[in-house]
This record gives C-alpha cells, structure tokens and sequence, in this order.
C-alpha cells in the first residue's frame, strides 16, 4: 500500500503525529508550507492533518482538498490543539466525504500553542497551560495505535 500525508503545521505539533504516522506506514510527506502542488493518482490512503487556528482546520489545508479529485479515495483525518478534540475535524470530513473519499479514520490530540492575542482569554488561557508538552509520550502512543488499527481495517 502507498500512502501520502499531507499537513499544515504552524508550531509543528501537526508535524510530529504527521511523522509517527508517515514513519508507522512508510508514507510521503508533504508539508503545505512549503508545497502546494499534490499528486494523489498513484496512492492508495491519503492522511490530512492541520493544527486548529482560530477554532478551525487550516484553511490552506481545507483549499488544498476542495482542488484534489477524491472519489474512491482512502482517507483520514488528524489534528492537534489546544484541546484535542476531535470535532474539529468534522468540517474536513464533511468535505471529504462529499468529494467521494472513503473515511478510514479520525485522529485528534493536545499540541501546545503560544499567542498572545488570546492571553486575554482565561479560558484559552487555561487550555494553553494544560497543552504544555504536547503531544507527549502518550500522545505518539495513540497516534501509533490509532494507524495501527486503521491500517487493519483496510
């Protein structure tokens, strides 16, 4: 099976899953910060990872899928924040899954951030205290085990 992953990373929190994961299945890389061209005729799963900013999924990440021809397509989805919930990639699920892309899986975990435009923002405040270190031991631990199983169910 030939795999690719494709990420946004702003604090390389994405990153780090996005090598558990490529180093797990042998899988290309392609950072979107340094590439906007993608070629997904000759593989047979597609991650798409992002961090969350400003309550969302890259936007560089969500216009590189709306250009890509998904139908048939294994996929999945992950991302780091603050919080690591998975919801947030349910709009990047949403849009795969009407372009066609078959869901394998979705992935999510804490990744720490700093800004100071949210400081003032107890709340946000608090969730970047609570990401410190992250992902963390234990989150590659999940990260493993989740492409594991997806991967099984392929």
């Amino acid at each position: 099976m030939k795999a690719l992953i494709v990420y946004y990373s702003m604090y390389s929190n994405t990153e780090k899953i996005a090598n558990v994961f490529a180093k797990k299945i042998n899988a290309d890389l392609i950072n979107l910060k340094e590439s906007n061209e993608i070629k997904i005729d000759n593989y047979d799963l597609i991650g798409f990872g992002s961090g969350v900013y400003r309550e969302s999924l890259s936007s560089k990440l969500l216009n590189c899928v709306e250009k890509l021809d998904l139908k048939g397509k294994n996929v999945f989805v992950f991302s780091t924040s603050g919080i690591g919930a998975r919801f947030y990639n349910n709009k990047l699920l949403k849009i795969l899954r009407s372009k066609g892309a078959i869901c394998k899986g979705s992935f999510a975990c804490k990744g720490y951030y700093t800004t100071t435009e949210i400081k003032k923002n107890m709340i946000f405040e608090l969730f970047r205290k609570l990401s410190e270190g992250h992902p963390d031991e234990k989150d590659i631990q999940k990260a493993e085990k989740f492409i594991d199983n997806m991967i099984k169910s392929i």
